[in-house]
């Protein structure tokens, strides 16, 4: 079974991965991961597949149009207004409620979730 890997893009409040961590969540910003400024294509997508990590952004013209296997998945926010311990809910939700990671593929709206 496939664990839930999880990487936020800049747009995610950072506190997001705090949520998560205590509950043993592996989660990481890409602030943290990659640093600031890091490109969609030249650094963010590498680094998803070499991690095998879902992506969850806001970021939904670019990632959104990035093909399935460009990728381990993507986790789209329309509301980039959302406090981190919503989103950090909604995850939690979402992970519960696919159980395995095996089961999820290619995309989910996270804001019905939250």
């Amino acid at each position: 079974m496939t664990e839930w890997r999880f990487l936020l893009d800049e747009n995610i409040d950072p506190k997001t991965t705090s949520y998560l961590q205590t509950e043993a969540v592996d989660i990481k910003h890409v602030l943290d991961a990659l640093g600031e400024g890091a490109d969609d294509e030249d650094d963010i997508l590498p680094f998803l597949r070499k991690t095998d990590r879902i992506i969850v952004t806001s970021d939904v013209s670019d990632f959104g149009a990035f093909s399935p296997d460009a990728h381990a998945g993507v986790v789209l926010l329309y509301d980039d207004t959302m406090a981190a311990h919503k989103i950090a809910a909604g995850l939690r939700a979402m992970i519960d409620a696919y159980g395995s990671r095996d089961r999820f593929v290619g995309w989910e709206q996270l804001d019905p979730w939250c």
